[in-house]
């Protein structure tokens, strides 16, 4: 069984320091390590790979990113590759996986690719899921658990809340890891020196048979930001084919069917305070005085 993981390197948060007068990250004291998710796809790898299987690791970055691979290689990877270009801008997700599945191809078609679900500098999650698209294979997200039986994937998904989703998915696929504890082994010296010296092929643009082109997507422009627009408010109109009453009474209910009004019309001052008062004492609003 052939494995790819596929790994990226990030900044070491503990030494990620910002200058107190700019602003900006000191970029001169910021140090590189292997994405923590991508550090515990590789030791699954390195477990499930079988007597006669291989690993091979992979990496979109710059030449700082071979430091990683010679660190895959020592802990028991088989084969490294880098992928970069002068020519290659910011590195997107979906520039990412183009490249992934580009490299792919090239080293050999594996029969399971390992991702890690999240990184630690972006976290998007959203690579496995598009180099499986560009693959054309299978992809599982979020996997917690998976064993391989009879070229198959038994794969146990974290859902929302807690709940635990189990799948089963043919390979050759690619699974997005979501795993916790899972540390890398421990090289020893003599690999450490191995791997030092090792060879770490680079496959640019031309050698993925790729071109500037391929990797332009087109860019959603922002023209301007406007604040969320109030719902509209909806006023009570009254039926104008009642009749003036009616319409008064409806305005006094705010149309509410439970709610009515009474007008009073004719009759002196104190016969009215007389109907209002009866009203009252009629509806529990007022106490009845029993006079001895």
């Amino acid at each position: 069984m052939h494995i790819a993981v596929c790994l990226k390197y990030v900044p070491d948060p503990s030494t990620v320091e910002v200058d107190p007068l700019t602003g900006a990250i000191d970029e001169g004291r910021m140090l590189y390590m292997i994405n923590p998710a991508d550090e515990s796809a590789l030791e699954l790898a390195l477990r499930l790979r079988p007597p006669h299987g291989a690993v091979t690791v992979l990496s979109v970055g710059p030449a700082e990113a071979d430091a990683l691979l010679r660190d895959a290689l020592a802990a028991g990877a088989d084969r490294a590759a880098r992928v970069w270009d002068a020519a290659l801008g910011p590195i997107k997700p979906a520039i990412t996986s183009i490249l992934l599945a580009a490299a792919l191809r090239v080293v050999g078609l594996p029969d399971l690719v390992l991702c890690g679900g999240h990184s630690a500098d972006r976290g998007s999650g959203t690579v496995p899921a598009l180099l499986a698209e560009h693959l054309d294979w299978p992809a599982l997200t979020d996997v917690t658990q998976f064993e391989i039986d009879a070229g198959q994937a038994l794969v146990q998904r974290r859902l929302a809340r807690g709940a635990r989703a189990e799948s089963e998915v043919r390979l050759p696929a690619v699974l997005g890891l979501d795993v916790d504890g899972i540390r890398l082994r421990q090289a020893s010296l003599p690999s450490l020196m191995r791997a030092k010296h090792a060879p770490i092929p680079l496959y640019g643009l031309d050698a993925l048979d790729l071109s500037p082109q391929d990797l332009r997507f087109p860019a959603m422009t922002l023209h301007e930001i406007m604040p969320p627009r109030p719902r509209a408010r909806v006023l009570f109109a009254p039926d104008s084919a009642g009749s003036v009453e009616e319409r008064i009474g409806q305005i006094l209910s705010a149309g509410i069917a439970g709610k009515s009004g009474k007008i009073l019309e004719g009759g002196t001052v104190e016969q009215q305070a007389d109907a209002i008062v009866q009203f009252l004492l009629e509806h529990g609003f007022l106490e009845r005085r029993i006079e001895s």
